[in-house]
């Protein structure tokens, strides 16, 4: 199976030092990076296969992807040539996510669908938005469109869905999914102030480019919408979220949690009751005995509460592009399984 990376960040990069670092798994599955595409740092592809260790190397030499050229690879000017026009298997999409456009994530997809090619993405804002489109084309062309990375990075939660709760009903979702959101607060639980957790957060690279997407609540909206649509099949938008982020967050709230013997987390819900649907990102106390509660620093996680078998909580420690990539991994696998 023939990969071509588009977008080569912090995420994308992370994707190829996992194909390296898992090059035994990557090679019994016949998996093999053929091209890489960026808009400012070059082209390169490869229909033997990329040698990702050099790549890298010279990537992180010269601070281009087109350094490195190998007998029968290619150096292109052009992005979108590559995803037109050359030939690969599966898309795996991780440009920046746009949450007010979605773009350029949705053309890039779209392109490699409509031309019959699987497609991987990490892209929260795209998904969000254009879920139902970009679903329709994958199933008009007969081809697959995963998106596990978009919510829990590393952590597994639709192909938990998919594959572990066969013939489960969803019928409530709570969800911690914004790790920056939840460090803030952590930290401010050990007596930081918001603005001192805020700077540490960035320090440590793992916010959206504009921080407030993630302080405002746009970011975990956007992935609740996704879970909506994906887990249980309704027809939202963003707008139909109610959204309160953690930009008012004072110490007074966070010691008030403390005395009612709670914390406060940034919770996102989704639940249809007997008053229609109950959609929200914000700011709520959760009590000790919570599963999500005990959540900190950089950790996210989900409680789905199923017809069945009850409640299932699932979770993960970090939420950087390390996860992030190894969630784009095990959907290509999941695709390359059939």
């Amino acid at each position: 199976m023939r990969v071509l990376l588009f977008g080569c960040g912090r995420v994308g990069r992370s994707f190829c030092e996992l194909l390296s670092r898992k090059r035994n798994i990557t090679a019994s599955a016949s998996i093999s990076l053929v091209g890489v595409a960026t808009r400012s740092r070059g082209c390169i592809y490869n229909p033997y296969g990329i040698d990702v260790d050099n790549l890298l190397k010279w990537e992180a030499l010269t601070g281009r992807l087109d350094a490195l050229l190998h007998e029968g690879g290619l150096i292109l000017n052009d992005a979108d040539e590559m995803l037109e026009d050359l030939d690969y298997d599966v898309l795996v999409e991780c440009t920046p996510s746009d949450f007010e456009l979605g773009e350029p994530a949705r053309t890039i997809m779209k392109k490699a669908l409509e031309r019959g090619k699987h497609v991987v993405t990490a892209n929260t804002g795209a998904m969000s938005i254009y879920y139902d489109e970009l679903m329709e084309g994958s199933l008009q062309r007969g081809v697959s469109l995963l998106y596990e990375a978009t919510v829990l990075s590393g952590t597994p939660l639709f192909s938990l869905v998919r594959e572990g709760l066969p013939g489960c009903h969803v019928k409530r979702f709570e969800g911690i999914l914004n790790g920056t959101c939840n460090y803030i607060l952590s930290v401010m639980g050990m007596g930081s102030s918001f603005d001192e957790a805020m700077l540490e957060a960035q320090r440590r690279g793992l916010s959206e480019q504009n921080p407030w997407f993630d302080i405002d609540g746009l970011e975990a909206a956007a992935k609740t919408v996704i879970v909506a649509k994906s887990m249980m099949s309704l027809d939202i938008d963003i707008k139909q979220v109610s959204i309160n982020g953690i930009r008012n967050v004072t110490m007074q709230n966070i010691e008030e949690a403390k005395r009612k013997g709670g914390k406060l987390k940034l919770v996102s819900r989704i639940e249809i009751n007997s008053d229609g649907l109950d959609i929200s990102v914000g700011p709520e106390i959760l009590s000790l005995n919570h599963p999500l509660a005990y959540l900190e620093g950089f950790s996210i996680g989900a409680l789905l509460l199923t017809d069945i078998i009850g409640e299932v909580c699932i979770s993960g420690s970090s939420s950087g592009p390390k996860e992030t990539a190894y969630s784009l991994l095990r959907d290509v696998l999941s695709i390359k399984r059939g």
